[in-house]
């Protein structure tokens, strides 16, 4: 069968069909010639046999040539059949018309037969014959069905019957010789050598011809093959562009040259979330739109781009000029984030770009090589962490900055297992009657004495994996902690613990829960877990059974920093949440702009309509306090309030804060 994924291979493989037909052809045509010639002349020499003998067994004999040639004609169509996969409309009108001349020839045999001692029906020829007709006549009834299986009974049938057409032949021929024996004895020698060279130069030729094809289609493939390894040594199969090899080769030609040039490292943004989320044919697509993006601004700008791998590419430009270098970066970024077409619908990506020039780096060639491919590194390494869809320019201080966070990496295991980890607590507030009822726990890192805030180094640890072990930390300490205020003090407080979105990859969080909520005892109603809105899910239907999980223990969920990430309503609709918690950025002009306090209220309203709490983060002032009241606002979280502080001292200024607040509302 001819495999539909290739034209070029299909197209190939007709016309070596066709050329293996025309061979065949040929050789039939010459036989017939030949044997109709020296028919002829044994005719004339033979002029004494007796005239009624001599047309019988001269019509079996051009009968039973044809026979086989009519046999050969089905086989031929039947495999044309196989050959295509289909029996097409010509091809099956062909058939027919084989069988029915085969059908013919077969009633022909019978007649000339009839009375005969020695007749083609005693020596089964004509039986299988019939048997090919009934196959053929089958076929057509059957509307042509499994031409893999008739092709196969015809080859057999028709082994058959030319072995069965050859002893009837031979036969024929016995009976010729025995009766023009001496009339004819030194013809039926001469035949029989006429018939021997015949024979081979046919098999001679035949063989010639198939050693010929074979020597054209094996240099053709070597041709091919030598072509395609030649091109895969240094260019990407995929994309066209130059592979790493290349790179590596020109990269060094550059500096060798002693010619100032700039490196530009580019990876693409979220490209796992590509493969991942609308398949490898995207993932291919989206690669081959980059390769002809940088293939085209090479050819704009003289220089060398390649794929060194994966989402990988690197560009060689031969200037230092850094505005120029500037305008090319912006350049690439806007055609990056533009849509493009594939195959299954549209697409959107956008690149991380990282730079450095050979003016920064001194030393020699394998010197310059390595450093400038680090340096344009680190350059890449600063876009894709502040943020993906940039550039970086490299300079000193970015190494510096590099060896810090790896130095910050480097000792957080530590400092996980040897609870250099501090939780601390924010209080949260009933903004009616100024009580806190929760807190928020909030990891610090004691380094060095210092107090490191997560903001530089949650990140770090998101990136090994690491913080999943700090969200456990928080969770098992803020549960045993709370949970130990609340018996000393018989108190009710609640507590919120932010999670990662790892986490919702698995159902491992539900686990730890568990663990948590036996250990301290705490109540599973007082337990709220934080999923932060500006990180988006890339599995919402994983992350809707860890969460179906954890509501089944009885906590809560609720949404952070709502409105300054992704698509709320999204999350909204895909996490049902108890909470929100509103982003602090929204209540900045909250005392100025009525746009902003109509966008407030829009999500109380809606809210409200959820059934959901709503806490109001960053809360600075009691003016921005007393109009969030006024708004339908009920909880709040801020320095207004309380800024983050270790376990006793949060938990003191809460019941401090609380029983003042009694006080003042019975006096």
């Amino acid at each position: 069968m001819i495999p539909p994924s290739s034209s070029k291979f299909r197209f190939q493989r007709f016309l070596d069909a066709i050329a293996s037909r025309l061979g065949i052809y040929s050789a039939i045509g010459v036989l017939i010639l030949i044997c109709v010639g020296m028919g002829t002349y044994l005719q004339s020499v033979v002029i004494e046999l007796d005239k009624s003998l001599v047309e019988f067994e001269d019509q079996q004999v051009r009968n039973g040539y044809v026979a086989m040639s009519d046999v050969q004609r089905l086989v031929l169509v039947a495999h044309q059949a196989v050959n295509a996969g289909v029996m097409s409309k010509p091809l099956a009108t062909e058939f027919r018309t084989a069988a029915e001349i085969l059908y013919v020839r077969a009633n022909h045999f019978r007649q000339l037969s009839e009375g005969k001692e020695n007749s083609f029906i005693k020596n089964s020829a004509l039986a299988t014959l019939d048997e090919i007709v009934a196959l053929a006549d089958d076929t057509v009834s059957n509307d042509f069905q499994d031409c893999d299986l008739v092709f196969k009974k015809l080859i057999s049938l028709s082994s058959k019957a030319r072995e069965n057409l050859v002893q009837f032949l031979d036969e024929m021929r016995r009976q010729a010789d025995l009766i023009t024996e001496q009339q004819a004895g030194v013809m039926r020698h001469q035949q029989f050598v006429v018939l021997a060279n015949l024979a081979g130069l046919t098999l001679v030729g035949s063989g010639a011809l198939l050693l010929l094809r074979r020597e054209v289609l094996e240099r053709r493939g070597r041709e091919i093959a030598e072509r395609r390894s030649e091109f895969l040594a240094y260019f990407d199969s995929l994309t066209e562009i130059p592979n790493r090899i290349q790179f590596q080769d020109k990269l060094a030609e550059y500096i060798q040259s002693g010619a100032h040039f700039a490196l530009i490292f580019i990876d693409l943004d979220e490209f796992k979330q590509i493969n991942d989320t609308k398949g490898h044919s995207a993932g291919d697509a989206t690669l081959k739109h980059v390769g002809r993006i940088l293939q085209d601004a090479a050819e704009n700008n003289f220089g060398f781009a390649a794929r060194l791998g994966g989402d990988e590419f690197a560009f060689i430009v031969p200037t230092v000029d850094l505005v120029s270098l500037e305008n090319l970066c912006k350049e690439l970024l806007d055609k990056g984030s533009r849509y493009f077409d594939y195959e299954k619908g549209q697409l959107k990506l956008s690149f991380s770009i990282g730079l450095a020039t050979s003016k920064m780096i001194e030393g020699s060639a394998s010197v310059i090589a390595e450093a400038l491919s680090r340096a344009t590194d680190f350059a890449l390494y600063v876009s894709k962490d502040e943020g993906r869809n940039r550039f970086t320019i490299y300079d000193e201080t970015l190494e510096k900055r590099f060896r810090m966070r790896r130095e910050m990496l480097d000792e957080l295991p530590d400092a996980i297992a040897n609870n250099a980890l501090e939780v601390h607590y924010q209080p949260k507030v009933n903004l009616i009657n100024g009580e806190t009822f929760g807190f928020e726990a909030l990891v610090r890192w004691r380094r060095n004495g210092d107090l490191v805030g997560p903001d530089d180094f949650i990140k770090l640890a998101e990136e090994s994996d690491l913080v999943l072990d700090i969200d456990r930390f928080v969770l098992n300490r803020a549960s045993s902690q709370v949970s130990e205020i609340n018996r000393t003090s018989g108190s009710n407080f609640s507590v919120s613990v932010n999670l990662s979105a790892l986490h919702f990859a698995s159902c491992r969080i539900v686990t730890w829960i568990k663990e948590a909520l036996c250990d301290s005892d705490l109540q599973p109603t007082l337990l709220t877990l934080e999923i932060t809105e500006t990180v988006e899910m890339l599995d919402w239907k994983s992350a809707g059974e860890v969460i179906a999980e954890i509501r089944n223990l009885g906590c809560n969920i609720a949404i952070d920093d709502f409105g300054s990430g992704y698509s709320s309503l999204s999350y909204l609709y895909s996490t049902s949440p108890d909470e929100l918690k509103i982003d602090r950025s929204l209540i900045i002009e909250l005392e100025t702009s009525a746009k902003a306090r109509l966008l407030l209220k829009s999500i109380f309203e809606i809210a409200r309509n959820l059934r959901m709490d709503v806490t109001v983060e960053g809360i600075g002032s009691s003016q921005q306090a007393s109009i969030l009241l006024s708004m339908g606002a009920k909880q709040g979280q801020g320095y207004l309030f309380g800024r983050p502080l270790i376990a006793e001292l949060a938990f003191d200024a809460a019941m401090l804060g609380n029983a003042t607040s009694t006080l003042k509302l019975s006096g």
